[in-house]
């Protein structure tokens, strides 16, 4: 399998510009809640856990620009578009080619050099045109029709794309060379087809065969642009590396792929996300607890079967959560409950990809296993980064006999989780614990992870990452008194009272007041202005 590299080969035109190619966001919250009773596993989670903060949680993240390309005489190979004979890198379409490539070399370091060679030379910013349009019809790389997390998140969110209703676009074709063809992507398409001026269709298996046009146009997400054309995004983004990942491996030439593209979305997920909520706030009168429980329909012969489940939807429901179902609700009924939800708990699978659409201040509980856990979990954490939200992955006993050994996908499937009578309580009250944690989880995400550096001691670590965030938090009151925390720890007590009055100011936070009333000198005389502060707008500094 060869690689379309945007300097040296013709076939592609781009008739957007592409830069700027990063807008840095900040990361949602991510929680870990650790149930599992087996000493291995239990052990090796904590390990993973810690990996994610220091390894792969990059300090800031980034909404990635899609912009339009033009592809002439395209076909299809699996579930990538080829222009002369060479695959086009293109989101999640291009990170399989990129693994499948790695796989055929039996993850050699021959495999690491050839990424490295293939994209060494850079396209140069002004060296690239931007082109007229010719084509009218858009092909979106799907890799099933038959996976919901897989068509929501990589392909149908790319229809909302403002690349695309920028253009006269007459035709968008979902293309995948998988027969099966699941009854939720017409309704999802349905659904939101008045947001759409372009005629939605399906090309499945043998469809796609068809005689294909002279030129197709293309949503082409920056993530695989960012590692072929030079500019200073490549600072920033090492800029924002994680504390104690080095950058190496296979696709670390110039920045990590893999890394980055847990810490980053495609801006048309973004779009995606506030169209739909919109249109379902407009149409769908029905409203829904803030609190709801996610079962599975029972409707549908299934393998993976949650023992506990029945004690633990008794124990919510007393708790004022609903049961809901979200395979017997329609597209926008499934959006409009989980966007006005302020706790959703559900089993792992693919109804997470409706965390997509959660508010900022929800908190999403997921119920997994070590198997997820170590296999799935990066699948879900960049939704939450889209929704801005609390997500929590709470881990379980698995349904599996071998105490000494792990299930493998291949062989035992995906194993689901058990819930115990104890797991019932600790599941409960958790749950109870974290939603009185009313701020936005981007907010939340942020501390928990300057926490985390400060309780290893990491001090340049957390002041970096305070550094980076500061444009973007720097509105709110708990991001000076977490700054102050620091600055005393390292012994800059003036800049620490400095910073417990900027959080004072900001929120009327009483900690923030205490903590400056307990640092400041006698003499400060700001001290008199707090302690006879009544709700005073009066500025300190």
């Amino acid at each position: 399998m060869l690689l379309h590299s945007l300097k040296r080969d013709k076939g592609v035109k781009l008739l957007d510009y592409p830069y700027p190619m990063l807008k840095p966001i900040l990361l949602g919250n991510i929680v870990a809640h650790n149930l599992v009773t087996n000493d291995r596993r239990r052990a090796a989670l904590e390990t993973h856990v810690s990996d994610y903060f220091w390894h792969r949680r990059m300090v800031i993240g980034f909404s990635l620009k899609t912009v339009m390309a033009e592809v002439s005489q395209p076909s299809l190979k699996r579930s990538y578009i080829l222009t002369g004979g060479k695959v086009l890198l293109n989101g999640a379409a291009g990170d399989r080619a990129r693994n499948f490539i790695r796989e055929a070399m039996n993850f050699s370091e021959e495999s690491i050099e050839h990424f490295k060679s293939h994209f060494a030379d850079l396209a140069d910013l002004e060296t690239i045109n931007v082109d007229d349009q010719s084509s009218s019809e858009c092909w979106i790389e799907t890799k099933n029709f038959y996976n919901f997390f897989h068509f929501i998140t990589e392909s149908f969110h790319k229809v909302f794309s403002p690349c695309i209703n920028s253009r006269n676009v007459k035709t968008i074709r979902f293309v995948s060379k998988s027969e099966r063809v699941e009854e939720f992507v017409t309704k999802w398409a349905n659904a939101c087809s008045e947001l759409l001026d372009s005629n939605i269709l399906v090309s499945a298996g043998r469809d796609v065969e068809l005689t294909p046009p002279e030129s197709i146009l293309v949503p082409l997400s920056a993530k695989h642009l960012l590692y072929q054309i030079a500019g200073e995004h490549q600072d920033q983004i090492n800029a924002a590396r994680p504390a104690g990942h080095s950058w190496t491996g296979y696709d670390a030439a110039p920045h990590s792929v893999k890394i980055l593209g847990m810490n980053s979305y495609d801006d048309s997920l973004e779009a995606c996300r506030e169209k739909i909520i919109s249109i379902s706030k407009r149409t769908i009168e029905r409203r829904w607890s803030k609190k709801i429980y996610v079962t599975r329909s029972k409707n549908i012969a299934r393998k993976r079967v949650m023992k506990g489940e029945i004690e633990l939807i008794n124990a919510l429901s007393k708790r004022g959560f609903e049961v809901v179902c979200f395979e017997e609700m329609s597209p926008l009924e499934q959006v409009k409950c989980v966007s006005e939800a302020r706790c959703i708990v559900m089993q792992h699978g693919a109804g997470m990809t409706n965390m997509l659409f959660a508010s900022s201040n929800a908190h999403v509980f997921e119920l997994g296993t070590y198997q997820t856990a170590m296999a799935r979990w990066s699948d879900f954490i960049p939704i939450c980064h889209v929704a801005g939200c609390h997500y929590h992955h709470i881990f379980l006993n698995m349904d599996f006999d071998k105490e000494d050994k792990d299930p493998v996908f291949a062989e035992d499937g995906l194993v689901p989780p058990i819930i115990s009578k104890e797991d019932v309580k600790k599941i409960t009250s958790l749950i109870m614990r974290e939603v009185r944690d009313s701020k936005n989880g981007t907010l939340s995400g942020l501390i928990a992870h300057a926490k985390f550096f400060i309780q290893r001691n990491a001090y340049l670590q957390a002041y970096r990452l305070l550094d980076q965030c500061l444009p973007y938090a720097g509105s709110y009151g708990e991001y000076w008194e977490q700054r102050a925390k620091l600055d005393e720890l390292c012994g800059h007590r003036n800049s620490a009272c400095n910073n417990y009055v900027k959080a004072w100011e900001i929120s009327r936070s009483e900690v923030a007041k205490k903590e400056f009333l307990r640092l400041a000198d006698d003499h400060d005389r700001r001290r008199d202005i707090l302690l006879n502060a009544n709700n005073s707008q009066r500025r300190l500094t």
